[in-house]
């Protein structure tokens, strides 16, 4: 191969990294969608059960909702690709508070793949799960 064969090459091998990488983390953000949306459905199903909660989250519904259609706009999925979650049969607050946990985490772990446009909002769903599930570990269940 010439010097000038592999010169040629070695931009496109960057780009395939690139979008590679993209890639990744564009699933990564629709699976933040994806969980957003569950947990909003759990809590659903957790005020179903138990509508004196309804109060206390509501906003978390609403807020997780917000994440989900933000970080579907953020992974590049449109509305009329989005399924809807399959709704837990049942949920409590315990469960909301773990599912709510689990997502923070999950969030965490998307921040360090996140573009530098990405990461605010991977990093405000990262602390509004954490937050809410401080808060609710110090709620009675």
């Amino acid at each position: 191969m010439t010097a000038a064969a592999v010169a040629a090459t070695v931009p496109l091998a960057g780009c395939s990294r690139a979008t590679t990488r993209t890639q990744d983390a564009s699933d990564a953000l629709l699976a933040l969608a994806d969980a957003a949306r569950s947990d909003a459905a759990l809590i659903v199903a957790a005020v179903t059960g138990d509508p004196s909660l309804a109060g206390r989250l509501e906003p978390l519904r609403a807020a997780r909702m917000e994440h989900a259609a933000a970080l579907d706009q953020a992974g590049g999925r449109t509305p009329g690709q989005i399924a809807s979650p399959a709704t837990p049969p049942s949920g409590d607050l315990a469960a909301v508070r773990d599912a709510v946990a689990g997502s923070a985490r999950s969030a965490g772990e998307v921040v360090p793949r996140a573009s530098a446009l990405q990461v605010g909002l991977v990093a405000e769903v990262a602390a509004c799960c954490a937050t809410y599930a401080a808060i609710l570990t110090g709620a009675p269940a």
